[in-house]
């Protein structure tokens, strides 16, 4: 079952707080993104008169991207503000390949250059080539699967995991791509 319009308008503007406004509902973030439930359902309450049985609906069904843990909630990934991702995971933790989709026109800055966080607090890595296509669908032109050298990157940069599906790191340099593949 796909979710209702009102769930994905809450969905949203729960990605616009977590991972870009928190001063949107007067929420601080603590070094790791997480914010205070409590305070967070009833400013959701307060500016946009939503529920929080509505709120905690939508943050409950979407656990690849939003985490609670005790009384408190974050975005797991996508932040545009500094968040400080804990430890790395140990290269033997990390897949021997992870993804990363984008647009053909990036690929001659990204072989130059690697792949920056831009925007974000980190580069956002896929564990399937799929899920990479997904994210390349989201941005206009030739999409491309980058294939990027899981093991090493984690000894040379670091990589944390930050949901089943996305990996995080700083930068990828452009030597650890190994493969370009044209969508």
């Amino acid at each position: 079952m796909s979710p209702s319009r009102s769930d994905v308008s809450i969905s949203k503007r729960l990605t616009l707080v977590l991972r870009h406004k928190p001063e949107l509902l007067d929420l601080k973030p603590d070094e790791r993104g997480y914010v205070n439930l409590n305070e967070l359902l009833k400013s959701f309450e307060r500016k946009w008169s939503i529920p929080a049985e509505r709120v905690m609906k939508v943050l409950l069904s979407d656990q690849e991207r939003f985490e609670v843990v005790d009384e408190k909630v974050r975005a797991r990934y996508g932040h545009s503000f500094p968040v400080e991702p804990g430890e790395p995971l140990n290269p033997e933790e990390v897949p021997e390949t992870l993804y990363h989709g984008t647009v053909e026109s990036s690929w001659r800055r990204i072989a130059e250059e690697g792949i920056k966080p831009m925007s974000r607090a980190f580069v956002h890595l896929s564990l399937t080539a799929k899920r990479a296509l997904q994210v390349a669908s989201r941005r206009r032109g030739r999409r491309i699967i980058l294939v990027i050298d899981g093991k090493e990157l984690a000894k040379r940069r670091g990589v944390w995991r930050a949901s089943k599906l996305v990996y995080l790191t700083d930068y990828v340099p452009p030597e650890l791509i190994k493969k370009v593949v044209y969508m």
